[in-house]
């Protein structure tokens, strides 16, 4: 029985191998194609999609250069480890960590709140009990696949609207250039390991079983003047958290 690729998310125009790069792509990042797993052979795909092998062969090469398979000579198609490196370091960017690996990520905002009294995050964010701060989930995604959760802390005094600059940039360093902060460091960070709760599992699409890498840091302007206090908790299936002596871990 063939399956149709379904069009609804893409644009009009879109050419047959481009569909099925497509659904491919979304068997991948929902799991239905594992990292570590073979795709069916050509003839199945071909049958499953109803194309010539040639057109087959233009979709599988295009996840390829993607990074989400690898051809082995005479093995097969094969859905790559997602297996990252990401450097703790004096300027740690996710974009610019990723682009190292030959990755890219993808971020959305998945909520905020805005003016909330900063509780836990006015230490960090050196707040008086008073003060207020702008809240800002995210989910970051690598070859669709989702690697982490971020919940981030600004002075609401300082960066009222962020949210809405961030869901337009995607990017924690063009949205602090858009409030004038032209650069910014890791003041300190800490590392721990725990198992994630319901909502989390859910989220980045594991077991309750595995454990996630919780990373709590925070950023500083060069005034020295801290800008974000966050927490980021990772897929330790996925990343490998990489530290240098003297890269500001507490």
């Amino acid at each position: 029985m063939n399956t149709p690729v379904s069009n609804e998310s893409l644009p009009a125009g879109t050419r047959r191998w481009e569909q099925i790069a497509s659904s491919l792509r979304a068997d991948i990042a929902s799991g239905h194609f594992p990292p570590g797993s073979r795709l069916p052979n050509e003839a199945q795909l071909a049958e499953r999609f109803a194309v010539n092998r040639h057109t087959l062969r233009q979709a599988v090469q295009a996840l390829v250069r993607e990074g989400f398979v690898s051809v082995r000579q005479g093995s097969g198609t094969w859905v790559r480890e997602l297996v990252l490196d990401y450097a703790l370091q004096r300027r740690t960017r996710l974009s610019q960590n990723l682009a190292e690996a030959g990755e890219r990520a993808e971020r959305e905002l998945l909520g905020h709140e805005s003016a909330q009294p900063a509780g836990v995050w006015a230490q960090a964010l050196k707040l008086p009990p008073h003060g207020r701060v702008e809240l800002l989930h995210t989910r970051s995604r690598v070859r669709g696949r989702p690697i982490s959760l971020s919940t981030a802390a600004y002075p609401s005094a300082r960066f009222s609207g962020i949210a809405e600059v961030f869901a337009q940039e995607r990017s924690v360093t063009a949205t602090l250039q858009r409030f004038g902060v032209s650069d910014y460091t890791r003041l300190r960070s800490s590392i721990s390991a725990r198992l994630p709760t319901a909502s989390e599992a859910d989220a980045l699409a594991r077991a309750l079983t595995q454990p996630l890498l919780v990373v709590q840091y925070t950023n500083v302007d060069p005034e020295g003047v801290p800008v974000e206090a966050a927490t980021t908790l990772f897929a330790a299936d996925a990343v490998q958290l990489q530290v240098e002596a003297g890269e500001g871990l507490a």
